[in-house]
């Protein structure tokens, strides 16, 4: 039995095992295993494709492989079992991205090796005409040709995106003699056999490794999403183990150069990584993965047999200056009112701060709060999720509009129209209670509600 086959397998007799206590509703979630970074997400063959890296033999990383869901809304999703598994028993499947080309899928990864104490990380692809079944995956880019400071071993994550009439593939490296992460561009008429283009950076937003860059125009700016490992933490940014940024300017395509105009960290709260843009549609609305390395994982340590979700699908607009991010408008399809007997652990709640004042959710066994005493903040430390802290917005406010999306174990705070974000994971049973405390006005809540 193949790889793909045997991992199918052992998910549908193992599926039912799992504790789905803290499942999320409508953020997507692997059924069983452990999830991280988004991968390939395209809008392919009529339906979104969202891939996901993907260990389905036990609630932590392993030998990974590419997960599959697809999905009509970005709301509601199928998960679709394994796609895309590595040959042998040393390599993995490391993150990448999609692409539809001459009616196919073209997915780009990174195949991880480690062998003998060697480890080797190449740029790899695989055809699909349904976005399910992958030829065997060949590789298009030697890394040799990469300039001597750029690491041939941890070089990883690449993303396509075409430009005219040429293919530009954004991956996550390291400038050697720096110690600093860089974004390397490589670039090609097809996909088929790629060559080296340009390298932007070093950056001190990508800590001392650049991982998962994906590029899109967003109105009239070129904006890269990009992840960095090991920052050290500056002022409010950067507090966690790895954190992620958009880079805001002008890419010179044709002389290999970007004029940055600002990096701005994208989440400020202790679970949002690896986001990455869905190729094939005009919009640009990126995924996360709801997590964060360096951290316990609730689910895991309580043995419930999966860890890890994906963001709500946000999109991306330029204005004013800064880079503005909401919940993708699907959602308000799903949207329902709520009975004065308390909010579902599933919702949809909008406030406004008029001052200094607060919002707190509670339940049976904890709570999480809203404020704002200068700075918006999110507080998870009475919410059971094992490493509880406080997180703020760069910005002052005072008057200012607030919407948080509840889902289970998960809560995403969208503030000032999506100006900043603080997200996390929170454990808090039972049908929940909200409690206005001072400056508060405008409360709304509906409850969301998808099929199970």
């Amino acid at each position: 039995m193949d790889k793909i086959s045997q991992a199918n397998k052992y998910i549908s007799e193992n599926v039912s095992g799992v504790n789905n206590k803290y499942r999320l509703k409508y953020h997507m979630t692997p059924p069983v295993g452990w999830m991280n970074d988004p991968n390939g997400l395209v809008y392919f063959g009529g339906k979104y494709h969202l891939y996901f890296q993907f260990n389905p033999y036990a609630a932590q990383p392993g030998t990974m492989y590419w997960g599959h869901f697809t999905s009509d809304d970005l709301i509601t999703y199928k998960n679709c079992g394994v796609a895309v598994a590595p040959d042998d028993n040393v390599s993995s499947i490391f993150s990448g991205g999609a692409i539809e080309r001459d009616g196919e899928m073209n997915a780009l990864y990174t195949l991880h090796t480690e062998r003998d104490g060697e480890k080797s990380e190449e740029v790899y692809k695989a055809v699909s005409a349904n976005g399910q079944i992958f030829s065997a995956g060949r590789k298009v880019f030697e890394n040799e040709e990469l300039p001597e400071n750029i690491s041939r071993t941890d070089f990883r994550d690449p993303c396509p995106v075409k430009i005219g009439d040429k293919y530009y593939v954004f991956i996550g490296g390291k400038d050697t003699l720096k110690n600093a992460g860089v974004i390397i561009v490589l670039c090609g008429a097809d996909l088929d056999k790629l060559k080296y283009g340009f390298s932007l950076g070093p950056f001190y937003e990508l800590g001392d490794m650049g991982e998962c860059p994906s590029y899109f125009k967003v109105d009239g700016k070129d904006v890269l999403i990009c992840s960095g490992c090991h920052l050290p933490a500056r002022g409010n940014d950067f507090k966690n183990e790895n954190s992620s940024v958009f880079v805001v300017g002008e890419i010179d395509f044709e002389h290999g150069a970007m004029s940055v105009d600002f990096i701005k960290e994208i989440d400020k709260g202790d679970t949002f990584y690896a986001p990455q843009f869905i190729r094939g549609i005009d919009k640009p609305v990126m995924i996360g993965w709801l997590e964060m390395w360096g951290k316990p994982y609730p689910t895991k340590e309580l043995n419930h047999g999966w860890v890890g979700a994906f963001s709500i699908p946000r999109q991306l607009t330029y204005r004013n200056g800064d880079i503005f991010q909401n919940p993708v408008e699907n959602l308000k399809n799903y949207h329902f009112s709520v009975s004065e007997n308390g909010v579902t652990e599933t919702a949809d709640i909008s406030f406004e701060f008029n001052g200094k004042g607060a919002v707190t959710i509670s339940g049976n066994n904890g709570e999480v709060t809203i404020g704002n005493d200068g700075e918006v903040y999110l507080d998870t430390r009475k919410s059971n999720n094992m490493c509880g802290c406080i997180r703020r917005t760069n910005r002052s406010y005072k008057n200012c509009r607030i919407r948080v999306l509840l889902d289970v174990s998960g809560i995403e705070v969208f503030v000032d129209g999506g100006r900043e974000v603080i997200s996390s994971r929170i454990y808090i049973d039972g049908t929940c209670e909200i409690k206005t405390q001072c400056g508060v006005k405008n409360v709304t809540v509906r409850r969301i509600e998808v099929d199970e």
